[in-house]
């Protein structure tokens, strides 16, 4: 095994009081660790807050969807998650430290757990990335030489194969500040083919967090509210907000054997995108774009207006599945999130249109080039059907 330090990707909001992350990602344990008792709703704030029982009572539990979750290792046999369809799809050998393995199984249990998450009907499927800062190691699999200074463990990877493997939403509680890009090319493909991206805002309690990947466009950044609704001191602000959600939950730790109460990014982020599940299925016919503009018109600030700290308000799941999407335009509401967003409109059309370099792109099963570049005809480094000339918007009036 090597350990490779590829994208200073960090985990956001669950640790143990003994853990002081260098990185400086805010670890909130906020009760004492008890004996590892089984985890049930009782145990979890967010369950009553949300009325999550009445969802259930609905018979909404996010079936027919698929969330993608890129995080640490998820433990399926775990008892929380023993009766979830969850299926490990990492592309490459990772190994995950006892704190990844945390993580990863907790934000899968706040998804789909049937004793307290948000969608225990959701299809999930997990991707590890390694996490070097907690001793995460990857595989010599992982960097095979297909792509120049992409491996099979980085973001724009994990993205193209959740989104190859069919994923409604993608779920990250984690950050980087990754700037490749092969990521702004997955996250234009993200947003033209309507797969929903959630992600935290950080846990640095800092105006726009350089390591939030919520700073790309299309991107729903989660900031954490408490059960009182006043934002979690740690939340990160800034203009890649787009909502927020509890950010406390009851959580295995793997490194003591214990359940311990944590909060962060994290864990909001994981309740959104149970959220958006749980729209989905009760709004079949609309669109991703359209569930989007649900989010950002359903948020709880006054008149949904923005601000630094909640984006759009604080998430309101009875108000999702109880607000008909299909009066929104068909149209992703969070493309201009910043002054200098990335990827911009026209690069999310020149994805569309086939013209990106295939050099750029990576693990795309989708991309075909059209440009008019012959070099990359015959290049080992081009893995795509090249049709040169083809692009559409050659032929537009």
């Amino acid at each position: 095994m090597v350990t490779r330090n590829i994208s200073k990707a960090r985990l956001l909001g669950v640790a143990a009081s003994t853990l002081a992350l260098a990185t400086g990602a805010t670890a909130l344990p906020t009760g004492p660790a008890h004996a590892a008792d089984p985890i049930t709703a009782a145990d979890q704030p967010y369950f009553a807050y949300y009325y999550l029982s009445e969802a259930r009572n609905m018979g909404l539990r996010g079936k027919g969807v698929t969330i993608a979750l890129i995080d640490g290792e998820v433990d399926t046999t775990a008892p929380e998650l023993a009766k979830t369809n969850i299926t490990d799809k990492t592309p490459c050998t990772v190994t995950s430290s006892t704190f990844s393995r945390m993580h990863g199984t907790a934000m899968a249990s706040i998804i789909a757990s049937d004793a307290y998450g948000v969608a225990p009907d959701a299809t999930i499927l997990s991707y590890r990335m390694s996490f070097t800062t907690q001793g995460d190691t990857s595989g010599e699999d992982c960097d095979d030489g297909s792509f120049v200074g992409v491996t099979k463990d980085t973001y724009a990877s994990l993205m193209n194969h959740a989104m190859n493997d069919g994923a409604t939403i993608i779920n990250m509680s984690v950050s980087s500040d990754e700037r490749l890009d092969a990521l702004k090319w997955a996250m234009a493909r993200a947003i033209s083919q309507g797969v929903v991206v959630v992600a935290a805002a950080g846990n640095f309690g800092r105006y726009s967090d350089p390591f939030a990947l919520s700073w790309w466009s299309g991107v729903a950044g989660v900031g954490a509210i408490d059960t009182q609704g006043k934002v979690v001191d740690s939340s990160s602000s800034g203009e890649g907000l787009v909502s927020a959600a509890v950010g406390t939950a009851t959580v295995r730790d793997y490194s003591t054997g214990a359940n311990t109460v944590v909060t962060g990014t994290s864990v909001s982020t994981a309740l959104v995108s149970g959220f958006v599940a749980l729209a989905h299925e009760k709004w079949p016919e609309a669109t991703p774009n359209q569930l989007l503009q649900l989010l950002v018109h359903t948020g709880t600030n006054p008149n949904h207006a923005w601000n630094d700290r909640t984006g759009y308000g604080p998430a309101d799941p009875g108000a999702m599945v109880n607000t008909d999407p299909s009066q929104y335009p068909d149209e992703n509401p969070l493309m201009t999130k910043r002054p200098d967003v990335e990827p911009t409109p026209e690069e999310v059309q020149q994805y569309v249109d086939g013209v990106v370099s295939p050099l750029e792109i990576a693990f795309d099963n989708s991309y075909t080039y059209r440009g008019f570049d012959e070099n990359v005809v015959g290049d080992n480094l081009n893995h795509y059907p090249t049709h040169l000339g083809t692009s559409p918007r050659y032929h537009r009036k």
